[in-house]
């Protein structure tokens, strides 16, 4: 095999949204706030002198479909290449203070929820009540292929499995389909925009992100407990689930927990997390939705929060996923701030996004670079005046 090509498919070019050259046979695209650009570089083959033009190590051949068609024939073989990015998830051992602290509430920091159905909290469900006299959706199922919607009928029949949906009959019904993930996996969805239109909107109070700062003053030792399926332990609201009635090929199904696409389900969720943790809020805990930051002034008394906290939890069947957990530590970052004994401080990785963030080109551009810079103002001294020539921009 002298030559080879490797196409990139049609997933790779959409979700980098790749630009083609056909002329010049090179393509560019961003990755990460930087452009890259492949050239074409030329690797062909003299017959006369049998001569090859070098080409660099680690090098990339691109060419058009037409060429491919031309060079290709039927007794050639093309070998396909499919690459994939993995991020390796490099855990640190838990300190010794919280090791029995694991070992006794396995059943909080668990490998997999358990498949069964979250309990009902008559106090807090999801409800979706509807406008008076809208009219209910009724749509038809998405075009898939013969993959997808073979992936599509896994997730949905083990979701039945598990008891979390069920077949309907109800004439409400909105669309399922599948979206990818960034491990290259697919995530179901459903499209409930159609429903969240005719849904009457409720507001929970969501604490202010610097009266959450100001209670963690003075503190020394922090642990972070991140909740695992948050959505997917809370109950809908009985008589409600015909609601959440969803379609694909196969049939009609509806939800018995709470779906992530429903509107007003961050609201519950804080209701259901804060109504579960209230007693220590303000003491030694801070809640934003599915992050619980403890903070201690002794090793002594971080230890007996976290006891109380997990305890809690047991009792409310709220579940931590422990890789993202951190414990016993001298700082942590919490919503883009780093919180330690020194006091708070910015994250370094938000800084370098800020730094690397390309030119903007449209006025979209311009409020988002501004909203995000403007999350640091108060660690900039005369922020205002800097920033004056980019307000004006967006009058």
């Amino acid at each position: 095999m002298d030559i080879g090509h490797v196409i990139l498919d049609r997933s790779w070019l959409y979700d980098l949204d790749v630009t083609i050259f056909e002329r010049s046979n090179s393509c560019s695209f961003t990755f990460q706030g930087k452009k890259i650009q492949l050239i074409r570089l030329p690797l062909r083959f003299n017959n006369n002198s049998h001569k090859k033009n070098k080409v660099k190590e680690g090098g990339l051949n691109i060419i058009s479909l037409r060429e491919f068609d031309k060079e290709i024939c039927e007794e050639s073989v093309v070998f396909v290449v499919v690459a994939k990015e993995i991020v390796e998830d490099f855990l640190e051992e838990p300190p010794k203070e919280v090791m029995e602290v694991l070992k006794e509430f396995l059943d909080v920091f668990p490998s997999e929820p358990p498949d069964v159905l979250p309990p009902v909290r008559y106090d807090v469900q999801h409800a979706i009540d509807f406008v008076p006299s809208a009219t209910l959706p009724n749509l038809p199922h998405y075009r898939m292929n013969l993959s997808e919607h073979a992936e599509l009928q896994t997730q949905v029949c083990e979701l039945l499995q598990k008891g979390f949906k069920r077949e309907s009959l109800n004439p409400c019904a909105v669309l399922g389909l599948l979206t990818p993930k960034k491990d290259g996996l697919w995530r179901m969805c459903v499209d409930s925009r159609a429903i969240n239109r005719i849904t009457i909107k409720y507001r929970f109070l969501i604490s202010r992100l610097d009266d959450m700062l100001y209670m963690m003053a003075g503190a020394q030792i922090f642990s972070k407990i991140d909740l695992k399926s948050g959505y997917h332990q809370i109950r809908i609201r009985s008589g409600d689930e015909w609601k959440t009635t969803f379609k694909i090929k196969d049939g009609l199904y509806e939800w018995l927990i709470m779906s992530f696409a429903l509107s007003n389900a961050p609201s519950t969720f804080i209701r259901v997390t804060t109504q579960v943790l209230r007693p220590f809020m303000g003491m030694f805990l801070v809640v934003y939705f599915d992050y619980i930051l403890i903070y201690s002034k002794t090793k002594e008394e971080h230890f007996d929060h976290l006891i109380q906290v997990c305890t809690t939890l047991r009792k409310a069947s709220l579940f931590a996923n422990v890789k993202k957990c951190s414990f016993f530590t001298d700082q942590v970052v919490f919503l883009g701030f780093i919180v330690s004994w020194k006091g708070v401080s910015i994250d370094p990785q938000q800084v370098q996004a800020i730094v690397d963030w390309p030119e903007p080109k449209a006025i979209q551009e311009v409020r988002s670079f501004h909203e995000l810079a403007t999350f640091y103002h108060r660690f900039i001294k005369g922020f205002s005046t800097i920033m004056l020539p980019i307000a004006d921009c967006l009058k």
